[in-house]
């Protein structure tokens, strides 16, 4: 798999929460090679599924999500669209921002605003709300009320390898962990000794709610989360935030099955997979919190991936990181195939 190449089709695919039709079509066509079956449930999400052929055989779930921040159309004002946010976004990054109105013939514009000439110092400060907000689309009145109100919106940027293998983009939460997953993929033995489901599910970003159904229906024994953290930068405190480029985070915390992440650090340790740790002492703020409780309760571990400006126009991922997220998630899987599984 060029990494590359499917991080920018991944990136450049849109699928806000709620509007993910787009990127679960591109996500299908690129699990159907290493599946028996791809279909896509109720509330749209993909589940892939590679069957044993062993009766009674464990049920094995990788899950990431695979929505995207975004934005719906409010309203307009003389001319102006107003909008509202889907997942939070921090407003202070807007003003200037290109984003993408996804109506049957896509229309980009800016978030207004005002140059810094006009403004007062105090004004300068102060951080606008989403609210106050709007995007001009050099449209006229009349033009821009004949845009349905509810249409999703998108940041509206060109994804790209930065720096010394670094690749930037829209999306990459969560779709860098998508693209760990289609790694691992290919590196898993033809015969496998579990049943096994490949989740990307939807609207994580409103609450989680597609990885919460979906594992339901699926009933795995076992649960693997896979999402992004926050990486670390000057400003940033070093017990929140991971390093970039120093491997995938193992989760460790009340939420996760302490056996699983033990069993992770383990096989980390003995392939010479670079990683390190997250603690995450009360929820994880991931789909793992769902995943844990479905049902009668599934033992779930939490694999992340260190990334910079979450949430934002240009999210930062490493491509070692990347690669170490497949790495460990591979010989999980092995592990399982023959190995000590989980007991």
């Amino acid at each position: 798999m060029d990494l590359i190449q499917t991080l920018t089709e991944l990136s450049a695919t849109h699928g806000p929460a709620g509007s993910e039709y787009p990127v679960a079509a591109l996500v299908s066509a690129l699990l159907r090679p290493h599946m028996d079956e791809v279909t896509l449930d109720p509330l749209g999400s993909v589940i892939g599924m590679r069957k044993s052929g062993q009766t009674n055989a464990k049920r094995v779930l990788i899950e990431a999500h695979m929505d995207e921040v975004g934005f719906v159309v409010t309203g307009q004002k003389d001319g102006f669209l107003t909008l509202s946010n889907l997942g939070s976004i921090d407003p202070r990054h807007l003003p200037g921002t290109r984003l993408r109105v996804l109506t049957e013939t896509p229309l980009v514009g800016v978030i207004a605003c005002m140059p810094p000439h006009v403004l007062s110092a105090s004004d300068m400060d102060k951080v606008t709300p989403l609210s106050d907000l709007v995007l001009d689309l050099g449209l006229s009145t009349d033009e821009a009320s004949a845009i349905p109100l509810g249409t999703p919106v998108v940041y509206d940027t060109v994804p790209m390898p930065m720096g010394e293998g670094l690749f930037s983009g829209k999306a990459m939460d969560n779709r860098a962990s998508i693209a760990a997953v289609l790694l691992a993929l290919e590196s898993l033995p033809k015969a496998l000794d579990f049943d096994l489901f490949v989740l990307f599910s939807v609207q994580e970003e409103l609450g989680m709610r597609g990885a919460q159904t979906a594992a339901y229906g699926i009933a795995p024994d076992i649960a693997v989360a896979l999402d992004v953290t926050f990486a670390h930068t000057p400003d940033a405190s070093p017990e929140q935030t991971v390093p970039l480029g120093s491997g995938a985070a193992i989760g460790v915390g009340p939420v996760l099955c302490r056996t699983l992440s033990e069993q992770l650090t383990s096989l980390a340790g003995a392939n010479d997979i670079p990683h390190q740790f997250e603690i995450l002492p009360k929820t994880t703020s991931t789909t793992a919190d769902k995943l844990q409780i479905s049902r009668s309760g599934v033992p779930t571990a939490l694999i992340s991936l260190p990334l910079r400006y979450m949430h934002s126009a240009s999210e930062l991922v490493a491509l070692s990181d990347i690669e170490a997220v497949a790495a460990l998630l591979t010989a999980f899987l092995c592990d399982l195939n023959g190995g000590e599984a989980y007991a």
